[in-house]
Order: structure tokens, then sequence, then C-alpha cells
């Protein structure tokens, strides 16, 4: 505003500045903007779009955020359901997220504590994060989530259900289910007194439970930030061409994995990590300047969202010194902070989809000139590097100003909710899944006490920690050490990513907090014992360590 008063040339160009400014006040009171920019090829483009969101109970126009009363509550009621009714009379694709900003229940305000949190008061209710769910009927994915599910505290149960999406001039809907389950004669007797005393106390009280939320609404399909291209978009993630020598591998979608190849043939898979209020529950899902209180939001959201796969660990992506990683303190921050706003702004980032690998064997800790990692079928493992080495020679697959480096700890835990979310999704039991990453990972990886049939006419196998290789077929039926080649099988593979778990152990830059061994490797390897033969395990060495059975996997964000 300065500038524009020290360059102000008369009082009639004022005037018709802010009869500009005045108009354009009204047009931001009618419509929410939503403004998406990206650098590309050092041209900045901006991308503007409008809509009108309107919410209904009935016929009831709702204002955002949305009070919700139940009128009664009391043993053996009928289930009672309440719809929200979500009009987009705007021009662009929406996407629906909500975040519950109270409750109340019997006069009395409770703690809401998202999944992976502790409560801090005695009236509190744990909401675990939303599940994607196929509608059996229309065979749409909508959103689910339990906002009361306690049985040990309350006899009763709220359910949530909401559109993904909301095309433009349509409408979706979210609705909200309460249902007294009737099975704890101590908990009904206590709580139809609660109700009932409360009603008496207070004569001019007119519901027994009220619920505010907010319903969030952003969108869908907006240009890219990540990057060019047009690649499928689903809630909250935004999946991108890292550059114009990206291509997306025929095939592959985001239900089964999608998969891009660069044009020397590396391959790299999209892990979701959806930009949802769920997801975020601190930092919400609308943060435009990145402060370090907002990055320190983001990652303690991202830990609770993984919390599963973070069990009682000391590691932390945390700094160390410039021998662990080869970075300095100001790089490895600075790098962090990027892999955290890409993943919060794209709604997921890219991970090799192999074991990085080379074109020729390693028997030994030799020099890493001329190196160059590869995420190809049928390469032998890069081994025998330590991490410093192998995180620079994950930065070579750095491309248009977007970050090539090892995986930081939360990214590989990511890997793991994004397994288990998809595969949840497609019909598997959630105990079943986290059991295969969390407890034993030989079903689906290669490990010493592995059995499984290569039939893979490219894939070697080594029997000697790879000094000599020997070409497929392979019958493993005993426990072996064995060294396999990338994607020697597809029954290695979740989600299109191969080895996740077993055959080499992968660097990550992920600070093990014991100061003889900082350096954090995951995952288990081919010569793994069974209690290391699980894709979340975490293993140590120090800054000079280097083994056969040791590799790395790259990222891309």
């Amino acid at each position: 505003m300065n500038i524009l008063r020290k360059h102000r040339k008369s009082n009639k160009k004022n005037k018709l500045k802010k009869y500009i400014l005045f108009i354009f006040s009204l047009i931001m009171t009618t419509f929410a903007w939503l403004t998406y920019s990206k650098v590309l090829n050092g041209n900045l483009n901006i991308h503007v779009a409008a809509w009108d969101m309107e919410y209904y109970i009935g016929d009831e126009k709702k204002e955002n955020p949305i009070g919700i009363t139940i009128p009664t509550l009391y043993p053996q009621m009928p289930e009672q359901t309440i719809k929200v009714d979500i009009k987009n009379n705007g021009e662009a694709l929406v996407d629906i997220d909500y975040h519950i900003q109270s409750i109340s229940i019997a006069g009395v305000d409770y703690e809401l504590v998202s999944e992976g949190n502790q409560n801090t008061t005695e009236n509190y209710i744990n909401i675990p994060n939303s599940t994607l769910e196929t509608d059996p009927e229309t065979g749409v994915l909508v959103a689910k989530g339990k906002i009361i599910d306690d049985a040990t505290r309350f006899p009763f149960t709220v359910e949530l259900e909401h559109s993904l999406q909301v095309v433009a001039k349509d409408k979706g809907y979210l609705t909200l289910k309460v249902k007294w389950n009737g099975d704890n004669d101590e908990l009904d007797s206590e709580w139809g007194y609660k109700v009932g005393k409360y009603f008496a106390d207070n004569p001019t009280a007119t519901s027994a439970m009220s619920i505010t939320l907010s319903i969030d609404s952003y969108q869908a399909d907006s240009e890219i930030q990540g990057g060019v291209g047009n690649l499928p978009t689903g809630p909250g993630t935004r999946p991108y061409l890292p550059s114009s020598d990206f291509t997306q591998v025929e095939g592959t979608d985001l239900d089964t994995g999608l998969v891009i190849k660069d044009s020397a043939g590396n391959e790299y898979v999209w892990i979701e990590v959806p930009k949802l209020a769920s997801v975020y529950p601190k930092a919400g899902i609308s943060i435009t300047e990145f402060t370090d209180d907002e990055y320190v939001k983001i990652e303690k959201d991202l830990q609770s969202y993984v919390s599963t796969y973070r069990n009682e660990i000391t590691s932390s992506d945390t700094y160390n010194s410039d021998d662990t990683t080869g970075l300095t303190n100001s790089e490895y921050n600075t790098l962090k902070k990027k892999m955290l706003k890409s993943v919060y702004q794209n709604g997921g980032f890219y991970i090799a989809r192999y074991e990085a690998g080379i074109d020729n064997k390693r028997t030994n800790h030799a020099s890493i000139s001329g190196l160059t990692p590869k995420s190809q079928a049928n390469k032998y493992p890069l081994n025998w590097v330590t991490c410093s080495e192998a995180q620079t020679l994950a930065s070579k697959a750095s491309v248009n100003g977007h970050s090539g480096s090892l995986m930081f700890g939360i990214q590989w835990d990511l890997v793991q909710k994004y397994i288990e979310a998809k595969a949840v999704t497609q019909g598997t039991a959630i105990g079943t899944i986290q059991s295969q990453l969390i407890t034993n990972s030989t079903s689906w990886g290669n490990y010493s006490s592995s059995k499984y049939n290569i039939t893979n006419e490219n894939a070697q196998y080594s029997m000697n920690n790879g000094t000599t290789w020997l070409p497929s077929p392979l019958d493993k039926t005993s426990t072996e050490d064995i060294l396999l080649t990338t994607k020697a099988s597809n029954s290695f593979a979740k989600q299109n990513i191969f080895d996740l778990a077993g055959n080499v152990w992968e660097w990550t830059l992920e600070y093990s907090s014991k100061a003889s061994t900082p350096c954090t490797i995951r995952g288990g390897s081919y010569d793994s014992t069974l209690a290391e033969s699980k894709a979340n395990y975490r293993n140590n060495g120090n800054t000079t360590f280097s083994y056969y059975s040791v590799g790395f996997r790259v990222t891309i964000y």
C-alpha cells in the first residue's frame, strides 16, 4: 500500500483504485477463492477457481460450522439419523472432509482426542481416523468415521459417513447416525440416569447431545502443484510428473499402486498421504505460509497418523552429524522441510518401485564414483554403501526442482500406512495387514526363513552374499540366506512396491538416538533372523558401516 501511495499520480486515479477494490471485495464476499500456484521451468502460473457451497438439514439452510443436535438418549431407542445435504453451486469438482469441533453430552463438554494422542481430562472421546470404503450399492468410494465407539464408557455409538467429492452443480451428503447398543446393563443404567437428571435439572434443554463440525471443501481438479502432467487424482492426493521426462506406466492406477517411469526406465510409486482434516487435526488443511511452528504441527500430525508403526520408538528425523548422512545441519533440516511441505501440499510422495540397483555386482566396499542408482527390474542390489554414500547416490534422482534422497523415517512409516489403507479398502482385515507389516513379513518378503519359488527367467540369485550369481529358476524350501536381484518375484510386492520387506536392508535419514550406531536401516534382509523379518523393523549402524545385505531406496518429492 505504501508503494501505491508513493507512486500515486492523481486523486482521479486514487478514486478509480478504490472503486476497483470495492468491486473486488463484493466478489470475495460471494465466492470462496482458492489459489494454486507453481513454479515450472522458471514460469509462474496461477490458477484461481471459485465455488459456492451450501449446507442443508432438511429444508433448513445451515451455516458452516454446523451444529447437530440429538434430542434424547435412552436405552433401546431407535437409531437416529441426521443428514446434511452438501450443495456445490460452483464450477469446480470439490473434495469433502470434516472436522469435529466440539461434543457435549448431557451438558458436559468432552475433550476430543485424535488417534495416537492421549487425553488430558476425565471427560474425553477418542476419535479414530476415517476410513475409505466402497458403497456396495453405488460402487462409489465414501469416507466413514466413528465419532463415539467406546463400549467400556458409552452404551451408544455415533458414526459418520460422507461423500468424498461433489461435482459442480451437484449435491453430496454427510450423515450422522446415533445408535444405543443396549448390551451393557450397567452402562445403560448409568447413562439413562445421567441424561434423565440433566433434563430434570435443565427444563429448557432441548437436546441430550450436541455436535459441532465443520465441513471442509477444497478444489479437487486444480493444477498439479508438484510438477507437470495429467495423472489420476483422488480425495486429498494429487500425483504429478516430476518433469516432462516421466510418463504413467500403463495399467497402473491409484487403487493398485500408481507407477511413473522416466526415459531411462526408472520407476516410482506414488504413496498417498491424503490432505484431509482427519490426517492433519493440528495443522489443518489450509496452510499457505509455512512457518517452523506449522512444520512441527505437520510432522506431529503425520506421526499420529502412522502411530501404529512408531510404537515405543526412540528414533527421530533429526540431524545428528555431518558424518551420519553426509548432510550438514542446515542441509538436513532444509531437505526435511521440503519433504514435509511437498507431502502436505500434494497429498503424497514418490518412492522407487525397486531397491536401488546397478548393472554390475558389488562384492566389497568400493568407491561409489561414477555410480548412479537405478529403480529397475532385474538389477543387482546397490549394496556395500554407508548411509552418507547412499544419500549421495540417492540425491542423483533429483530432477526439475524435485529432491531425490533417502527416505526419512516418517516416510517409511507413511509407506506402511499407505499399504495398510489400500489393503483394507481391498478387503483385507486391518489386523491381518498390520501383522504382516509389524510382526512377520516372511509371507511376502525375502528373508532367511521365507519360502518361495522364483520363475522369472531374468532373475538371478546368490547363495554367497553376492560374490557369485546363478540364473533363475529357484525353489526355496528351507531356511537359507539367498540374495536376489530386484523384482525377482511378483510375490514380493505390495501396491507395486517391491522388496520393502527383506532382500536388503535400506538406509534412511532417521537418527537412531544411539551414539555409537546413529544410522537407521529398515525392513530386514535376506539374512535376517525371524525377529527382524518384518517390513517395520528398525536396525542401526555406525557412520562407516557398509555390508553386503545393506542397500537403499530412493524417494522423490
